[in-house]
């Protein structure tokens, strides 16, 4: 059995065994407690959060990250050094706190614990500052399945266990790149006039599709030539399209890997022109594949270096045949 198929089978065998704790112990156990006595928790009450996995000791930077309040921001500390904290993130994860207070006890058997991913070798640990002092200190469950769609929590010093609904996974992650902004570029049609990709590799040939298009009130796609305007396809343009009203990197380049990256002459780029009198600035994506399966992808107006995946890219960084209207639609 190859070694993906085997985390596969050992994800469902957790996700059961979850599961069946969650049965047993709301159906033969006292879950009618709830959590409280917290101290408040509140974004403009707490000055920082600690979240790190508690396999690490305490003081290992491994598997940890702080995130620190800035008057009405919050950066978080990376290898980039520090950075404003994604907002949609910080929602997600104050949401979640809020469920803290009220939370219903599902567990007072300590045994429990490692079954539950919630014990100190597979925990993850989060500690609320306010000032220097510790305003609560939770360990979180590591597991978390979209057919449970719960998060387990036990507080510090505690053996009792809550269960409250949280409906993604890694709220509280620990790795610091994952609370950065993974946003490339997002811009609205309306704002958009004209999106060149350029080669620079292959004797730096280009071409423009205009995805302002209309033709009797319907959206049509033109790609923009020398000897005139004609059809793009539609289906690679809207591909396109989707592209820079939201590409979304899956991780960030390291400091060393960024080093080693030459941006002079990328593999592909994007220019996205934007209207005159828009709010939005003209940008510029550049794509270098990483040959092995991903690529380093660079908007110029940002200081980050992103890591995105070919099967991504390759959807709309295509030669322009790819974006020719399909000769056996035509009248």
């Amino acid at each position: 059995m190859k070694g993906r198929e085997v985390g596969y089978v050992l994800l469902a065998l957790i996700i059961l065994g979850v599961a069946g704790v969650i049965i047993k112990l709301v159906t033969t156990g006292n879950n009618n407690e709830t959590l409280t006595g917290l101290l408040p928790l509140h974004s403009d009450v707490i000055d920082s959060i600690t979240i790190r996995t508690t396999e690490f000791g305490p003081d290992s930077p491994e598997g940890t990250t702080k995130l620190s309040r800035l008057g009405d921001d919050w950066s978080v500390k990376t290898e980039a050094g520090s950075q404003i904290a994604f907002q949609p993130y910080l929602d997600r994860m104050w949401e979640m706190v809020s469920r803290f207070e009220g939370a219903q006890l599902i567990s007072t058997n300590p045994d429990s614990h490692k079954k539950m991913l919630i014990d100190d070798q597979t925990g993850i640990e989060i500690i609320f500052m306010l000032g220097a002092s510790v305003q609560e200190k939770f360990t979180v469950g590591s597991g978390w399945s979209s057919d449970i769609r719960h998060c387990f929590i036990r507080r510090a010093g505690n053996d009792y266990v809550y269960t409250v609904p949280c409906q993604y996974e890694n709220i509280f992650n620990p790795s610091p790149n994952s609370w950065r902004n993974p946003v490339i570029v997002s811009i609205a049609r309306e704002e958009i006039t004209l999106v060149t990709i350029r080669y620079p590799k292959q004797n730096n040939e280009f071409f423009s599709v205009d995805l302002n298009g209309q033709t009797n009130g319907v959206w049509t796609p033109f790609l923009v030539l020398p000897e005139g305007n004609e059809y793009a396809n539609p289906y690679t343009s809207e591909t396109l399209l989707r592209a820079v009203n939201g590409l979304v990197g899956s991780d960030f380049a390291s400091k060393e890997q960024i080093d080693s990256i030459n941006f002079d002459i990328p593999d592909a780029s994007i220019l996205i022109k934007t209207r005159d009198g828009s709010q939005i600035p003209t940008q510029r994506v550049l794509f270098v594949n990483n040959n092995d399966g991903t690529y380093f992808v660079k908007n110029t107006n940002k200081a980050d270096v992103f890591i995105l995946e070919s099967d991504v890219v390759e959807t709309f960084v295509l030669p322009i045949d790819s974006y020719e209207f399909p000769e056996e639609t035509l009248p």
